[in-house]
């Protein structure tokens, strides 16, 4: 039976016949809800449905003393008598008059407000309109420590991405990690061998090496590593007697780890243990899901370091062997380079050049090229080149025959393409400078820096070199005298877009009249000055490779000047005067 059949004693009324004009205080001439045509509810009805709603409603005469109230009202505040006024909190509010209530009653967050009615039920007196806001409350909790949570792996999202450093990574992981999930947090590294590393965070920051068996000593941690723990999991401290130099700070008997894996590709990239205090809640589920969904991100940031540095190491060790190798230095040859790739961030080329020492004759044997292409395919095949060049030249010493041969290289490689290049070799003249011995494979001309500041033209021509079985190659001597030089360029150099326009071609034009000004340069100068001139040119604009060679004949030594003759007095008495 509810509690409203025990309400017959209330005098609770309602009126039996209607429809009835009422109007409310202040607002005349308008019907009240109670007006609407049809059959009104008697008592026990109206009592019924009140019983309904999510609000308690609690109904006081002109004393204050309870009349009525609906299911929900005995349950929210238990305290209540019929025939007597309200006690506990909203005792107290009515007695002071508020027309607002709100009260913890038994672990409930209750609010309710006073409705002052003239006449209420044939009854003057007021009533209390309660409602039970403790769900709202964990609701907004609720959604204020989701809010905190997606905060905190947004940040630790940014944080962890913000380097590619394994060890910088690493140690962001558990920096991390403390205070927001544990007091001290330490990440352990796969084993590689016999031993691997650790790092921790927490009351002070190490790092150090835990060996296999060591870590056999922390089952879940060695689980872990070999990729069979599959959720996180709590232990204490003596679950991880093993690994305790890397656990130090967290010395608490009665506190509590979680050992979490961090997820790599194909195998974990880690393991982090979170440990936590005695003066520290345990870990619960939120706790363990935010552990595994931070883990997540730590993990694949690991894992995109490693991988990053996996390329790093191979793209180092390709880029020795693509990147022109450094020049020699050689007697009686000046050298001289610049170097600017297309793709300047992989600093590879099409563009390439070798020179050494001759092995015959002193001197230097050099070439010059541009490969089909730019980037890497194009560095690739351009140090293929290279190093059939090499050992091309340590069978012939003759550079049309070296092209030949070249040639039919490039041809039989199906993976090849076409270059244009010069080869030659720069010998001390007897009477000073350089004769400089240069083929031509379908490159641009070289150019020649007179001492008077006049520039010259190579004229070699040839075939391109992998592009047809019959290729033609030519070939000319020139002679440098002392402080004159030979400067070799790729395409990139004149077809370089830019100046005034943005789009007119540096020009083979400017290369001369831009080389004619550095007539008595060293050869570094002279390289230093077109590379600049061309950047000034392209002012950051897209370009293609871009590489130029100089070759200098040494400077002639100027007259030795006669040193003068100093005569010293002869001894008198066997003392100098």
């Amino acid at each position: 039976m509810s509690r409203s059949a025990h309400q017959e004693g209330s005098q609770v009324s309602v009126a039996k016949h209607g429809p009835q004009p009422v109007r409310r205080p202040g607002e005349a001439g308008e019907p009240a809800a109670s007006d609407a045509p049809g059959v009104r509810p008697d008592a026990a009805e109206l009592a019924g449905l009140l019983d309904l709603v999510d609000q308690a409603v609690v109904v006081c005469d002109q004393a204050g003393k309870l009349r009525w109230c609906n299911a929900p009202a005995w349950r929210l505040l238990p305290g209540l008598r019929l025939g007597e006024a309200p006690t506990g909190p909203l005792g107290r509010a009515a007695a002071r008059g508020d027309k607002l209530f709100e009260a913890e009653v038994e672990g409930r967050e209750l609010s309710g407000r006073r409705v002052e009615r003239d006449s209420l039920w044939g009854v003057g007196g007021h009533a209390w309109l309660v409602r039970d806001e403790s769900g709202d409350r964990e609701r907004l909790l609720s959604q204020a420590a989701q809010g905190t949570r997606s905060e905190f792996l947004a940040e630790a999202g940014r944080t962890l991405c913000a380097s590619l450093h394994p060890g910088r990574t690493v140690r962001a992981v558990v920096k991390t990690a403390v205070p927001a999930l544990a007091d001290t947090a330490a990440v352990f590294l796969p084993i590689d061998g016999t031993w691997s590393a650790w790092h921790r965070a927490g009351p002070d920051q190490a790092s150090g090496r835990f060996t296999v068996a060591e870590a056999e000593e922390a089952p879940l941690v060695a689980r872990a590593l070999r990729g069979l723990l599959t959720r996180p999991e709590r232990c204490g401290r003596r679950d991880l007697t093993g690994l305790a130099d890397a656990l130090a700070p967290w010395r608490d008997d009665d506190g509590e780890a979680l050992v979490v894996t961090l997820p790599g590709v194909g195998a974990p990239s880690g393991v982090l243990v979170l440990a936590r205090g005695s003066g520290r809640p345990a870990f619960d589920a939120a706790d363990t899901d935010l552990a595994e969904e931070f883990a997540a991100r730590a993990g694949m940031a690991l894992a995109a370091a490693a991988l990053y540095t996996e390329q790093a190491d191979a793209a180092s060790a390709m880029h020795e062997e693509l990147v022109p190798d450094a020049l020699p230095r050689i007697p009686g040859v000046h050298l001289a380079a610049a170097y600017r790739p297309a793709h300047e961030g992989l600093q590879l080329s099409g563009d390439f050049y070798h020179v050494r020492p001759s092995a015959v004759g002193g001197g230097a044997d050099f070439v010059f090229g541009d490969v089909c292409g730019s980037g890497v395919e194009a560095a690739v095949i351009g140090g293929r080149v290279r190093r059939s060049l090499r050992t091309l030249a340590a069978v012939e010493s003759q550079p049309v025959p070296v092209l030949h041969r070249l040639n039919e290289l490039l041809l039989e490689d199906s993976t090849a393409t076409f270059a244009t290049m010069v080869f030659g070799s720069a010998r001390p003249a007897e009477n000073g400078g350089l004769d400089v011995l240069v083929a031509g494979g379908g490159h641009l001309p070289p150019l020649v820096l007179r001492t008077n500041g006049r520039v010259e033209d190579v004229d070699i021509g040839g075939t391109l070199v992998g592009a047809l079985p019959e290729a033609e190659f030519e070939q000319a001597t020139v002679h440098l005298a002392p402080g004159e030089l030979m400067l070799l360029y790729s395409d990139g150099i004149t077809e370089a877009r830019g100046g005034p326009t943005e789009q007119e071609m540096y020009g083979e034009h400017r290369l001369i009249r831009d080389l004619a000004t550095c007539a008595g340069m060293p050869a570094g100068a002279v390289a230093e000055r077109v590379d600049l001139l061309l950047g000034q040119w392209l002012a950051g604009r897209p370009h293609d490779d871009l590489a130029v060679l100089v070759i200098q004949a040494p400077p002639a030594q100027p007259a030795a000047t006669p040193a003068l003759r100093s005569e010293r007095a002869e001894p008198v008495d066997g003392r100098p005067r």
